[in-house]
């Protein structure tokens, strides 16, 4: 079973950032959590936005997930390997507010997620994963993302090729790339046959941005013209199964 990891963000994620000398990224490590979502037969995506409307009205009740952000991701272009209707996305800006969320509704969610099983399967893929931005698009916002499963050159460590690739969007960024990249680490439920390194996700702010950027940016980009695209070419490694998403925003 592949690693499902889709992201795309039609709403604003706030990038975590820290006030740092310009040759330092800019842009902090944050956790995020992902359930696969399979509707009970019946079931449909308004029984799940009335859910997740409650669930939204029951989270501003409590400090412990007022750094929460949440959203439905829709599959778009997908194999089909794993069954799925959405994923829920959840980012929090550390592990500490994250799991301070999680105690918070393990100890008092329990009505809300009874009413949950009764929508959704249980028992389907949920996955916890450090991630970072590289870019973000000019709005920081987003609605469509692709995801690939990505393997490091041999000998290459995750923060060269997070610097190469930093330093090749902020290069991109110049000539017109529109584009929001991260890189997502999965940490806990991850499947036994996952064999990557890490998975990249490539956001545009609307569906039709992404394919604007092919004509305005990705098409002309190349290693004669660009040096921070051959400098992240050179350090090797591979993407493969690549799949989008479109997203419902639920809680911003």
């Amino acid at each position: 079973m592949k690693f499902l990891l889709t992201l795309t963000f039609i709403f604003s994620f706030s990038a975590i950032t820290v006030a740092q000398e310009s040759t330092e990224p800019e842009f902090q490590p944050n956790v995020a959590e992902y359930y696969v979502s399979v509707f009970k037969e019946g079931k449909d995506m308004d029984d799940m936005m009335r859910w997740a409307e409650k669930w939204n009205e029951w989270a501003d009740k409590s400090d412990a997930l007022k750094d929460y952000r949440a959203a439905l991701l829709v599959p778009y272009y997908h194999s089909g390997e794993q069954k799925h209707d959405f994923v829920w996305l959840g980012i929090s800006p550390n592990p500490e507010a994250h799991f301070k969320g999680n105690d918070h509704w393990f100890n008092n969610g329990q009505k809300l997620l009874e009413q949950l099983n009764t929508i959704l399967e249980t028992g389907n893929q949920a996955t916890y994963t450090w991630q970072r931005t590289v870019s973000e698009t000019p709005s920081g916002q987003a609605a469509y993302v692709v995801y690939s499963d990505c393997k490091l050159g041999e000998g290459v460590t995750a923060t060269e090729f997070y610097d190469a690739y930093y330093a090749y969007a902020k290069a991109a960024k110049k000539r017109g790339d529109i584009a929001g990249r991260k890189m997502i680490f999965p940490s806990s439920g991850v499947p036994s046959t996952w064999d990557y390194d890490f998975v990249q996700a490539v956001t545009t702010s609307t569906i039709a941005d992404y394919g604007k950027n092919w004509s305005d940016f990705w098409s002309q980009a190349n290693n004669d013209t660009m040096p921070e695209l051959k400098a992240l070419s050179d350090l090797g490694g591979s993407c493969d199964n690549e799949r989008t998403y479109s997203i419902i925003p639920v809680r911003n």
